[in-house]
């Protein structure tokens, strides 16, 4: 594909401004199932995006295979698809930054890895799990999985950019059995090299996981301080992404509409959005609107300073775009996503804000949040499992028991913030977080 013969082309059949935005994935996945291989894939997804201003309105055009000779073709397929459009709202293609900023990326070897050296290391981690303790019925999975995404942008105003990243993930599923009573839990690891796998570390701490689940009672209802465990915060922040998008707040379906510069939440929380994270799953130079991204605090000590933009939701809140325009994928709309979206981390280790808990419920996961939680108003009743704590020790584990509050109410009564924040598979990351109370209904 000769891309510059496309933007001279479509100078000449009328086009405005035109665009080409190309995407590239590849993955491959390994399962090992009881020493055997149980699955092995390789995919790739490649697509092309086109649009182009015709008359003031825009068209697009989505391809998955684009030869020279379709640009006749394609081009009158966009200036038809301009011409239906009745809407009036302001449509624009992007001029390039000034300049982009460099991210520092360590290099993924295990693309270069043969993936029999990796199917040995899935076997070895399967088998570490199994014989860590005899209450481990089953590894449900370990699984290997890799990608690979290449982007670029091309247009008429002068865009020629191109990135690409890389990422790998060691994914295990585990069931423990003790008498009747049955647990599963899983974790999962970013890796660059087979060195990185620790496999009697990362062994231990999944068994310790489970096994610690074992025997889970219920608690009294009541209104107990709550730790609540880095993960299972992470997956109810990572839910609740949306309330910083700045088109959902100029339409007033998010709860922080006009409330820049307001305290939002406790002075303890600060919220960065980091795309030049080193080796971040969602480290990006530019946006998939060819705006250059920057690292950005969203909330510091308690106050909202910005919500995140894509250009449009930029201009009609009269400010410019933080570089947070992506697509969910190549045929898709420029959306708002963060990048690499974490709370800072605090200065109390897990175990030193348990020990100042003299009854609490500990949450370490948080099940139904596609239900039990409304990301406008930030209610949330939630069915939970974690560990009850006495005098600053855990007593025993609890389940079947919700925890139900209002979000942003919620994270303006901290009493502590931990140090342990692991960003998520998503990209978004929290540390564990002591609130002063939440309503629990058990027993």
């Amino acid at each position: 594909m000769n891309k510059q013969l496309w933007m001279d082309a479509a100078k000449k059949a009328g086009l405005e401004q035109f665009e080409i935005y190309e995407q590239r994935h590849t993955s491959t996945s390994i399962n090992v199932y009881e020493q055997k291989v149980d699955s092995f894939s390789i995919s790739d997804c490649d697509g092309i995006a086109m649009r182009g201003i015709y008359q003031g309105k825009m068209g697009n055009c989505f391809l998955e295979e684009v030869d020279d000779a379709q640009i006749d073709d394609v081009l009158d397929q966009i200036k038809q698809n301009a011409s239906i459009i009745t809407a009036e709202d302001k449509v624009m293609i992007l001029a390039p930054a000034e300049s982009y900023p460099t991210i520092q990326k360590h290099k993924n070897t295990l693309l270069e890895t043969e993936n029999s050296l990796k199917i040995q290391k899935l076997k070895e981690l399967e088998e570490t799990v199994k014989q860590m303790d005899s209450r481990i019925a089953q590894v449900m999975t370990t699984t290997y999985e890799e990608s690979v995404a290449v982007r670029s942008i091309v247009n008429t105003k002068g865009m020629d950019l191109c990135d690409s990243d890389s990422c790998s993930i060691v994914y295990v599923e585990v069931l423990a059995k003790d008498g009747e009573d049955t647990k599963s839990a899983f974790d999962w690891l970013y890796i660059k090299d087979l060195e990185a796998l620790d496999i009697p570390a990362f062994a231990h701490k999944l068994c310790d996981k489970v096994i610690n689940k074992l025997h889970a009672d219920t608690i009294e209802s009541g209104n107990y301080p709550l730790l609540m465990e880095k993960s299972a915060m992470t997956s109810l922040f990572s839910a609740l992404a949306g309330l910083f998008d700045g088109e959902n707040a100029f339409k007033g379906i998010s709860i922080l509409k006009d409330k820049l510069n307001e305290a939002i939440f406790d002075a303890k929380i600060s919220v960065i959005d980091d795309p030049l994270m080193e080796d971040g799953i969602n480290s990006a130079s530019f946006d998939d609107e060819g705006t250059a991204c920057y690292t950005k605090t969203v909330v510091d000590k308690g106050i909202l300073k910005t919500y995140l933009h894509n250009s449009k939701s930029a201009e009609l809140m009269q400010t410019t775009s933080t570089g947070n325009g992506f697509k969910g994928g190549y045929g898709g709309p420029v959306g708002i996503s963060p990048t690499n979206f974490y709370i800072e981390n605090g200065t109390a280790s897990y175990e030193e804000m348990i020990k100042t808990m003299k009854k609490g419920v500990i949450v370490t996961n948080l099940n139904g949040l596609h239900a039990g939680l409304n990301p406008v108003s930030t209610e949330f009743s939630l069915q939970s499992e974690g560990f009850y704590v006495e005098d600053g020790v855990i007593v025993k584990p609890i389940n079947l028991f919700t925890i139900s509050g209002n979000f942003l109410d919620m994270m303006k009564h901290i009493k502590m913030v931990g140090n342990d924040c692991k960003m998520g598979m998503s990209g978004v990351g929290t540390p564990s977080i002591l609130f002063e109370t939440i309503a629990v209904s058990g027993k």
